[in-house]
């Protein structure tokens, strides 16, 4: 059964004023950003140079997490684990539990990054633990992150076409295109990146970037609420510090970084064909972000490549 939610409704709502002011606080120029640590010459700690990256393969491992291990984590999501290895027969898949998260993290960065793996121990609120895990782990080990309501449709060997082969280090795609109208209310940007799937080798410099960026409003959302008194993650908080709006502006301020010209996400506006950028191969919209209710493509059409029912079952604990 197909859930009828859809981004456009999520988003517009209540976000106005929060995110007018999100985008305009001086701490999250990501320009001024990229420019201090000049990113192609010095990567972000964990991070390495696009041209090393090309030279090695995407690593054939897929990524999920979920509470525990079960194999139908949710009446609406029963076979969607096995369909992932049965779409990808050759490819490892590991789940990600909440018994095993924080051993996860620190197995993988304890040593080299404790500062990361003590911000992310202590974090409590579920969904800022399950955005942050997943740039974590791109980060580190590469490979699909898939959250777990996504369905696969095509392996992920067919995800990157032939003629792009070679070129790429880190796959994305649109979730929702306003078609150069702004995705979130005083946003300068017109799509919203989807980062319930990612396909990425390890040590990717947006990656790296997105790491730190994160783990800083992190550490300001936790400072904040801890002043503030009330300890209430909304709905905005998850948005804008670990989610969705945070991934897209990373993203879009690397494309400027590397190509010399603003992007807005104007230049996706309808696109129907992949769209290299530096290293990074976006996807149209209905590659990632299909939605039956749409009627753009019939399922079974190539183009669709994931289907994502967006259960966002942390939506009702965060208020917005």
């Amino acid at each position: 059964m197909l859930s009828t939610y859809t981004p456009k409704k999520c988003l517009f709502p209540l976000l106005a004023i929060v995110t007018l002011l999100f985008l305009s606080a001086g701490h999250y120029s990501y320009k001024t950003r990229y420019g201090e640590k000049n990113i192609l010459n010095r990567p972000p700690g964990g991070a390495t140079t696009p041209s090393t990256l090309l030279q090695q393969p995407f690593p054939p491992k897929i990524w999920q997490s979920w509470k525990d291990d079960s194999e139908n984590p949710t009446e609406r999501t029963i076979g969607f684990p096995h369909q992932w290895r049965a779409t990808n027969p050759s490819w490892l898949y590991e789940r990600i539990t909440d018994a095993n998260m924080d051993t996860y993290i620190q197995t993988r960065f304890a040593a080299t990054d404790p500062s990361l793996a003590d911000l992310f121990t202590s974090l409590h609120d579920p969904i800022l633990r399950a955005d942050f895990l997943r740039y974590l782990i791109l980060l580190r080990d590469g490979g699909v992150w898939a959250d777990i309501d996504v369905y696969p449709h095509r392996p992920v060997a067919e995800w990157v076409p032939e003629r792009f082969r070679g070129r790429v280090n880190l796959v994305v795609g649109i979730e929702n295109d306003h078609h150069k109208k702004p995705i979130w209310p005083g946003s300068p940007y017109s799509v919203q990146l989807a980062q319930y799937t990612v396909l990425a080798k390890p040590g990717h410099l947006a990656v790296g970037v997105l790491v730190e960026e994160v783990a800083g409003n992190l550490r300001r959302l936790v400072g904040e609420k801890a002043k503030g008194g009330s300890g209430r993650v909304t709905f905005e908080d998850v948005m804008s510090t670990t989610g969705p709006f945070a991934f897209t502006r990373v993203l879009m301020e690397y494309f400027t970084n590397v190509t010399g010209v603003v992007h807005t996400g104007d230049e996706f506006d309808r696109m129907e064909e992949p769209r290299l950028i530096g290293d990074v191969l976006v996807l149209p919209k209905d590659s990632f972000g299909w939605l039956p209710q749409e009627h753009t493509h019939e399922k079974g059409d190539p183009m669709i490549l994931v289907e994502h029912l967006f259960i966002a079952s942390w939506r009702a604990g965060h208020p917005g």
